[in-house]
């Protein structure tokens, strides 16, 4: 008797979310003994959990051995974390499988959004040398690209200068006269003002501009099969055009397999990890998007990226209403806390994520990536979830304590939570995005703000709702 379930080395899971994944559909033969299926599951469970805890740990998912339906497996409870990792199978002790860690709001959504923060947050790749098996085409292409072309931007934008040995017929010497050629071939035909020279020229690194030229040739030509699909996708081709611009005196030249540029600046941060973006190129690697390769193992915490996404946000209410932006990701709002005696600290400062200031108004905004939005809009708090009252109480708390900072008349603490576009569009529609109350302390006037944010592309609505904040 066989296990009617088949085998998938590769799992999806979406983010902040728990998950029941049985052991006979992940890592246990498909030919296996029905009889013996139950003791294998419950063991290479835990062989499984134990052999890949620090992988787990470090993309914040938690396992569990349990059971649902009557299978033996394990329960995931992930986190904010997306991305790609390999896994070793505890069947035969290789990296054999694979996990894919999608967000929650789908990967348009992301993608939109994206593209929507000018690409302020990117995914990480990760120094893992095992690939991701069997994972191409669960993730979108543009994941990649997006991580190449952001890393190719940066190279540009530090493309030094440096002296290269140019050989030019001159009609007068320059630097050292071929004068060999220069009988043979010029004097010996008349040609007496044809002075063949060597000399020094300050030119680009020509070799490094060829390898970037056909690295941004390689994902414009993936980007153009996904046109249609994601508003990203179109953002990452208008760079590539621009890209394409600077590099264009370079002929486009693969580079060979472990090719390094010659230039000093090539040892810096931004060279280096502009070269790694090629070479995943030259190899063929992905996210798991554009071959039927093995993906690379990648990594992006969704949290931060929300609140890129809040910042875009307030980023257009800004410039509607002529106010200023700070933020914690820039580190300008930064408060350090001065702790007596120093070795008893907790937390070292308080960093708000966003801050607008207008004259004698500022709002504090703090991004959490939770599903409290729902909540609210839908009054489920009365449906006595106490866990998900005592989170929102303590980001309300958290948010409050921002408001000290600050010293002018009226001072706003806004929540921002993220909300999938329909429920939003329902929200909006019934006049429930944004909600306020005010608490009055002596002479200042704190006012607390929710607000729900669109998990898309266009903020523009929710732009002018948190403009209102400012008036």
């Amino acid at each position: 008797m066989t296990n009617a379930l088949a085998q998938q080395p590769v799992r999806r899971l979406p983010d902040s979310a728990r998950t029941f994944v049985a052991a006979a559909s992940w890592f246990i033969d498909a030919k296996t003994d029905k009889k013996k299926i139950q003791e294998l599951s419950q063991q290479r469970s835990e062989d499984f959990l134990r052999m890949n805890h620090g992988l787990l740990r470090d993309f914040g998912v938690r396992g569990q051995v349990g059971s649902a339906h009557g299978a033996v497996g394990l329960w995931l409870e992930t986190d904010t974390h997306i991305g790609a990792m390999p896994l070793l199978s505890p069947a035969t002790a290789r990296p054999d499988l694979g996990l894919v860690l999608e967000p929650r709001f789908t990967w348009r959504s992301a993608g939109d959004m994206l593209s929507g923060t000018g690409f302020r947050v990117t995914p990480e790749i990760l120094p893992i040398q095992r690939m991701v098996v069997q994972s191409d085409r669960m993730i979108p292409a543009w994941v990649l690209s997006a991580t190449v072309l952001m890393r190719i931007a940066a190279v540009l934008k530090q493309f030094n200068r440096r002296f290269e040995h140019h050989d030019e017929v001159l009609s007068a010497p320059k630097g050292q006269v071929q004068w060999d050629r220069y009988v043979t071939a010029h004097m010996a035909h008349g040609q007496w003002l044809q002075v063949p020279c060597r000399f020094p020229d300050l030119l680009l690194d020509a070799k490094l501009g060829g390898a970037l030229h056909w690295t941004v040739l390689c994902h414009q030509g993936a980007l153009r099969t996904q046109l249609g699909r994601h508003a990203v996708v179109h953002q990452l081709l208008q760079r590539c055009e621009t890209m394409l611009i600077v590099l264009r005196s370079f002929a486009p030249v693969r580079p060979t397999p472990g090719w390094q540029p010659q230039a000093s600046s090539a040892m810096a941060e931004v060279f280096r990890r502009g070269l790694e973006a090629i070479h995943w190129t030259v190899d063929e690697r992905g996210l798991g998007g554009t071959s039927d390769l093995a993906g690379l193992p990648w990594r992006m915490d969704m949290a931060p990226f929300f609140e890129a996404w809040v910042e875009a946000i307030a980023d257009q209410a800004a410039r509607m209403h002529g106010a200023t932006l700070t933020t914690g990701r820039r580190q300008e709002t930064t408060v350090r806390l001065h702790w007596q005696p120093a070795k008893y600290r907790t937390q070292r400062a308080l960093i708000p994520d966003v801050v607008l200031h207008r004259s004698g108004v500022t709002v504090v905004i703090d991004a959490k990536y939770k599903r409290h939005a729902q909540l609210v809009g839908y009054g489920l708090y009365s449906a006595g979830d106490h866990d998900w009252q005592a989170q929102h109480r303590e980001d309300l708390l958290q948010c409050l304590a921002y408001t000290s900072l600050f010293d002018t008349p009226r001072v706003v603490a806004c929540l921002a939570y993220p909300s999938p576009d329909d429920q939003w569009n329902r929200l909006n529609f019934e006049g429930r995005v944004l909600s306020r109350a005010t608490v009055r302390h002596g002479l200042r006037q704190v006012e607390v703000a929710l607000l729900a944010v669109p998990m898309s592309g266009d903020g523009r609505v929710a732009a002018t709702l948190l403009g209102q904040l400012l008036e």
